[in-house]
């Protein structure tokens, strides 16, 4: 069976157990999803996370690179080269935020969804 674009397969015939919400415990099922998008969304975080506290380490050698070796360099490029570095600094920061409030956003979800199958059962 080809696997691409054109594939004559139909995508009704596949449907999602996720997509469609007939069943009792379609709400433990998007629980189940909210859980492993969770896991994924904290793992991406603190990949984040140290890749920002990396960036903000390497502001020192930098530093120090341009005060040995940048004597007769203009003192704009140094200067220049710490502002980039803080902008992918600040960049990464506010992807670490977009990350934290989405995983904010999975978790009322699972709340929700807690909830509702426990107020569902007999």
């Amino acid at each position: 069976m080809l696997i691409s674009k054109r594939s004559r397969r139909r995508s009704e015939m596949f449907e999602s157990r996720f997509r469609s919400a007939e069943g009792s415990d379609f709400p433990v099922r998007q629980y189940l999803r909210c859980r492993e998008e969770i896991a994924s969304e904290a793992v991406q975080a603190a990949l984040m996370l140290v890749f920002a506290v990396t960036l903000a380490l390497f502001g020192r050698p930098l530093w120090t690179l341009f005060e040995r070796h940048g004597a007769n360099l203009s003192p704009l490029y140094k200067w220049m080269a710490l502002a980039a570095l803080f902008v992918f600094i600040v960049s990464v920061l506010r992807r670490l935020y977009i990350k934290i409030m989405i995983i904010r956003e999975i978790r009322r979800e699972m709340t929700r969804l807690q909830e509702e199958f426990r107020h569902s059962e007999p």
